[in-house]
């Protein structure tokens, strides 16, 4: 397979997989929610559980929160292939550094972190239905246990933002060093930028259904945007970038 078909296919497969993670992330957790319509959990048990996860994904069906977990935890694979594309556009002999290297492997292993962090909302959801539908006799047992799953998902959601950030971030730094064969403009578009222009938008959102897709699904929608720009403005750049490497 020559570079230029490995490179259309990535482009195809970033913003599939792009295009999966936002719908994932609306199912499973886009929801816009007020905690103190749930007293059981915004009074009764606001010292046992974090108020805000406990009541976001109540009004999810089951099917609802396992399709929004299934479909992105599955496909994250297609992801690599966006890695590979961005690292593309980096300097023939800055590859050879070993800080190049390593932000590569970085951005490798945010993508291998995500799926988990993502289908542990999944199981964080159902357990506090299920804390909200049964008799209170077995709440102190079922709040055990969703603390447990509640810590899982700090952990592993949590580790893999981080790592996604630093990786883009480094990548911007990159760009911004002129080690790419990207405009120093293009740094602020890559997909930490992207997260951050989002926040003051959806924070002056007035309260709604599509406020909560939003706010669920904006690193994701980051990466989407990310890709089809790089796509619509700098393929064929990069496709003369790589015959004149061939």
């Amino acid at each position: 397979m020559n570079n230029q078909l490995k490179i259309k296919l990535a482009f195809l497969s970033s913003i599939i997989a792009s295009i999966c993670w936002v719908v994932g992330d609306m199912f499973v957790a886009g929801f816009e929610v007020n905690p103190s319509d749930y007293p059981l959990f915004s009074e009764t048990y606001a010292d046992q559980v974090d108020v805000v996860l406990a009541t976001l994904m109540l009004e999810g069906s089951t099917n609802r929160l396992m399709f929004g977990a299934l479909i992105a935890a599955m496909t994250a694979v297609l992801f690599l292939p966006g890695i590979w594309l961005s690292y593309q556009f980096v300097n023939n002999q800055f590859k050879t550094k070993w800080i190049a290297w390593s932000n590569y492997y970085l951005l490798i292993l945010s993508v291998l972190l995500m799926p988990l962090g993502h289908a542990v909302y999944y199981y964080v959801g159902e357990i506090f239905k299920a804390i909200y539908f049964t008799d209170k006799v077995a709440h102190p047992y079922l709040l055990k246990i969703a603390s447990g799953f509640t810590t899982s998902l700090y952990i592993t959601w949590g580790t893999a933002i981080i790592v996604m950030f630093i990786g883009w971030i480094i990548y911007a730094i990159f760009i911004f060093l002129g080690k790419t064969s990207l405009p120093k403009w293009v740094g602020f578009i890559t997909p930490f930028f992207l997260t951050l222009y989002q926040q003051p938008i959806i924070y002056f959102m007035p309260s709604s259904e599509l406020k909560g897709w939003i706010g669920s699904a904006g690193f994701n929608i980051s990466y989407l945007i990310f890709f089809i720009l790089l796509f619509i403005l700098y393929r064929d750049k990069l496709l003369i970038k790589t015959e004149n490497d061939d």
